[in-house]
């Protein structure tokens, strides 16, 4: 459930790649990363890849805007 920019209620189920977008973004409004749902071992698997990551060490085919 949730409210428009009207406040309107609505009542809708999501699949598939949009419910991991809202969940994603809902996640960000209660302070959680998606690092926080990472177990443990697998964290240390990819420590070099997310620390790649968080330095800007990646490839996509699309713009990014970094933080400075």
């Amino acid at each position: 459930k949730y409210y428009d920019e009207h406040f309107n209620l609505h009542d809708e189920w999501f699949e598939g790649m949009a419910a991991r977008v809202i969940q994603h973004e809902y996640d960000h409004t209660e302070g959680i990363m998606f690092t926080d749902k990472v177990a443990p071992i697998k964290k240390r698997l990819l420590k070099g890849k997310l620390q790649g990551i968080s330095k800007g060490k990646f490839k996509v085919e699309y713009r990014v805007k970094l933080p400075k």
